[in-house]
């Protein structure tokens, strides 16, 4: 009579943001993305989203609207590979464009506009570029493995 053994190896998990990583015994083990990781990874797609909303309510931007294409590619990369290259890029981009929001006059312009949407989404912008930078500052900094 053959008896089944339970391990954890033949118990599916759910899917989940992870990464894997081989051990000195050749097992590849699955690993919950840090905390920062996945901070940074959603302030970009919110900086992403707040600039289609500035477009949507009216605001004038380029075609291909650079501030909307970084981020998105930006976190595409961090999404593939999480390391202190895609981290430290994402504090970047952060304060990239960051500055470029507090330098143009725009953004004064559209706090100002008496344009519900417009407001929001500028107020949306600013607190995803906030959270970019201590997210990505946080995920760039900290100490431990690497992928």
């Amino acid at each position: 009579m053959e008896t089944t053994k339970s391990t954890r190896d033949t118990v599916k998990r759910p899917r989940e943001s992870v990464r894997t990583t081989r051990e000195a015994t050749g097992r590849t083990t699955r690993r919950a993305r840090p905390a920062a990781v996945t901070a940074t990874s959603a302030a970009l797609l919110l900086l992403a989203a707040s600039i289609v909303g500035q477009i949507a309510a009216g605001a004038d931007y380029p075609v291909v609207p650079p501030g909307l294409v970084i981020p998105l590619v930006t976190a595409g990369l961090l999404f593939w590979r999480v390391n202190r290259w895609t981290t430290g890029l994402a504090l970047a981009v952060g304060l990239f464009i960051g500055v470029g929001a507090f330098l143009t006059p725009d953004t004064g312009d559209h706090l100002a506009s008496g344009n519900t949407a417009l407001i929001v989404s500028t107020a949306a912008e600013l607190v995803a570029l906030a959270g970019v930078i201590a997210a990505g500052a946080t995920a760039t900094l900290r100490k431990g493995d690497r992928a």
